[in-house]
């Protein structure tokens, strides 16, 4: 019987860790989206326009989460949506060094440079989200 709850709550937490891919996906495309149409199309500088289609990016991830991917937070609304706020701006500005670490130093074309620092955040997201926000 222990095998057998331990085997769900492993299919369980993959299962969580898929939607958060999911939602992370979503969310990525809109603000890859957000971001050519900013930089490329409305020539706003690289960093601006990233600033401005991350933020997009985390509120509409907020909600995704907070309705699909996680159970209900461990805190009142107002305390969770601090604290989500507070670790989505870490994320922020490390999405915001690592996209200038690549364009200023690596030599990387912006859009390329965003889709790296998405991907490395993300990573930073989950494990925040998981274990200080939501509950399990």
């Amino acid at each position: 019987m222990r095998y057998l709850f331990l085997e769900l709550h492993k299919q369980k937490k993959l299962f969580q860790v898929v939607k958060f891919g999911v939602v992370g996906a979503l969310c990525a495309a809109l603000d890859m989206f957000l971001f050519i149409l900013l930089f490329e199309y409305l020539h706003l500088n690289y960093l601006v326009a990233n600033f401005s289609s991350t933020c997009l990016a985390i509120l509409l991830n907020y909600f995704i989460s907070k309705k699909w991917v996680f159970r209900s937070g461990k805190y009142s609304n107002k305390v969770e949506l601090a604290v989500f706020v507070s670790f989505s701006l870490v994320g922020l500005l490390l999405n915001q060094g690592l996209i200038w670490l690549f364009v200023e130093h690596s030599l990387l074309d912006p859009k390329l440079g965003k889709l790296l620092a998405i991907v490395l955040v993300a990573i930073f997201n989950f494990i925040t989200k998981k274990a200080f926000v939501f509950k399990g």
